[in-house]
């Protein structure tokens, strides 16, 4: 199960608003991965965006949802300021990108003995993309589930703390997946629990977004404080995963 009609909405805007509210004004954004297009439709609400680059590993994923699931991009394909790229997004970011990022969101597959994604987990995958943002830069990928793979989920976001100053965790139940799911944003300059709901509500204003169906300044304040609560649930003894000793999801 990776996206369904019944509650995309949800993975989405938590994947995408409160690291572009965390920004306020994003302008350069990178999406890795999400080839349905959901993320790139989030991201694009926002007028502030200039440019927003997909790279996906699968061509056919995007032809796919394009043809067959119109609903998840919802036109987002066709926006002018859409750029799609296939091939591999570790090495794109490597090899081919140009300037800074002000927002880099990480929606790929699980990290699975065997996939495609468990080198986009690594503290110098999150390194590299630290070296790569703006001033007020922000990443953000999910992190697994706190309660269902609890190691692995402790593990990425103990990892991505060793490439940035600060890391704010949100966590919300998808109804799909049976289970809360956990969403990490990094930052070298801010936090997400800096934000009130007050202001949060302020810079989805300003960016001119409409259309949310989940996020918003009373939902960041209470996912907030739930958060704190799911993931700290039982003890476990998380460690940094390294390009040499990646972690598995069994």
């Amino acid at each position: 199960m990776q996206s369904s009609l019944l509650d995309e909405h949800i993975y989405h805007e938590l994947l995408t608003h409160p690291a572009m509210c965390l920004h306020g004004a994003p302008r350069r954004v990178v999406i890795i991965g999400g080839g349905e297009g959901a993320a790139l439709r989030e991201v694009l609400r926002w007028r502030t965006v200039e440019e927003a680059f997909l790279v996906d590993l699968d061509r056919e994923v995007v032809e796919l949802c394009r043809t067959y699931l119109p609903e998840l991009s919802a036109g987002a394909f066709d926006d002018p300021r859409a750029k799609l790229f296939f091939g591999d997004g570790r090495r794109w970011v490597e090899e081919e990108l140009a300037g800074e990022v002000d927002v880099f969101i990480v929606d790929v597959t699980d990290p699975l003995e065997g996939g495609t994604s468990y080198m986009l987990y690594t503290t110098e995958f999150y390194k590299l993309l630290s070296s790569r943002l703006s001033k007020n830069g922000v990443v953000s990928t999910h992190a697994t589930s706190p309660t269902h793979t609890q190691l692995a989920f402790h593990s990425i976001r103990k990892t991505i703390e060793t490439a940035f100053t600060h890391v704010s965790t949100l966590v919300a139940y998808m109804v799909s997946f049976s289970s809360l799911w956990g969403f990490l944003y990094a930052s070298n300059s801010s936090r997400l629990e800096d934000l009130s709901p007050v202001e949060v509500e302020r810079r989805i204003g300003d960016g001119g977004v409409t259309g949310l169906r989940f996020y918003s300044g009373e939902t960041h304040e209470a996912l907030l404080g739930l958060t704190k609560l799911y993931t700290d649930l039982r003890p476990v003894h998380p460690r940094v995963i390294r390009d040499s000793e990646p972690l598995f999801i069994a």
